[in-house]
Formats: structure tokens, sequence, C-alpha cells
């Protein structure tokens, strides 16, 4: 028995339906924004049990800093030892349209690099995407409201020509990253 009559029915069958697995979604940056800081000064202070340290910056002030729980060899730095740390913070939104916009969720990840050497060193790298969809615009006000998985919340929006271009189903999606580079010298 020859299943060839049916293996070409289904073949064309599939050549002449539509492709619904084809994504309708057009994106557009709305939103780029870029911070970054720096922290340079003098271990004065660590302890390993709270993950606590304490740095003399170069004005004389001080500043404590909780380390995280990814930071390794903690125990390592020692009072007089120089410590850099550089945090930078951006985020993305953008506006989605199109049949398949609106989709709504999260996700994240964290990845963590370490550095060699003889002094901990390395970063930390946060990302988070947030998926929601507009579900009010008021132009009057200047705000719009996004739903998102968990929460509905109004935004205020700085360029009312953007509000012209907002509908009610439209998606957004942000995406932030924070990166967090330390390394210890010794002084």
């Amino acid at each position: 028995m020859s299943h060839k009559p049916a293996v070409i029915a289904v073949v064309s069958l599939l050549l002449a339906a539509p492709l619904y697995a084809e994504v309708d979604l057009q994106t557009q940056p709305v939103v780029a924004e870029a911070i970054e800081t720096k922290i340079e000064g003098e271990v004065m202070v660590v302890n390993t049990n709270t993950r606590l340290m304490t740095l003399k910056l170069a004005d004389g002030t001080y500043k404590v800093l909780h380390v995280p729980p990814e930071v390794e060899r903690l125990e390592e730095i020692k009072i007089g030892d120089m410590v850099t740390i550089t945090e930078s913070t951006t985020a993305l939104i953008e506006l989605q349209t199109g049949r398949d916009a609106g989709a709504m969720g999260a996700e994240g990840e964290t990845q963590v690099t370490v550095e060699p050497g003889d002094k901990p060193a390395g970063s930390i790298t946060d990302a988070l995407t947030l998926y929601g969809k507009i579900v009010g615009v008021d132009k009057a006000a200047g705000t719009m409201t996004i739903q998102g998985a968990e929460t509905t919340r109004v935004f205020p929006v700085e360029d009312a020509a953007l509000l012209d271009e907002l509908e009610v189903g439209d998606g957004v999606v942000a995406e932030f990253r924070n990166v967090i580079t330390g390394e210890v010298t010794v002084k």
C-alpha cells in the first residue's frame, strides 16, 4: 500500500493554506536611557557574616555597601584594599503594534562573571524584560494605562505627540539591564 497520494495531499494543503505562524508585529523604540555611577574607595571594614563593607571615599565620606551573595571570595578583601565599583543601568521602552501585540509577562536572567586574579573582581548582570498592553490613553491628562501580568498602572507620557500614536491594544515592552562591575586592588 502506498502513502504517496496522502503525503502529496497533505503537502498541497500546507502550501495552499495561509501561514498563521507568521507574526504580525511592528516595534518602535520610544524611550532609551542609560545611567552610570562609579564608587571608588579604601576598604575600612569588611564583615563576611553580614556581607557589609565600608569604604572611605576620596572626599572623606564613608559608604556602606551590601555585598551580594554572588560575589565570591569576600574573605580575601582586607582593610586598606582599594575597591572600584561601576554600575550601569539601561532602559529601553518599545511600542509594539500589530495583531500579535500585547502579550503579557516577564522574563529575567542574572549572569555572574568572575575575573581571575589575586583579589575578587567580576560583574553581575541582571536583565529584565516586561511585556504589557495599553488599555487606556487619556490625551487630556497626558497619560497611558498599561496592563501587565500582575498589575495595571497609569504612566505619564512626556511627549504629547506620542499620545496620538498610541492605541488601546498596542503592546509595550520594557527592557532593563543593570550591570555592576567590581574590582579590588591592593593599595
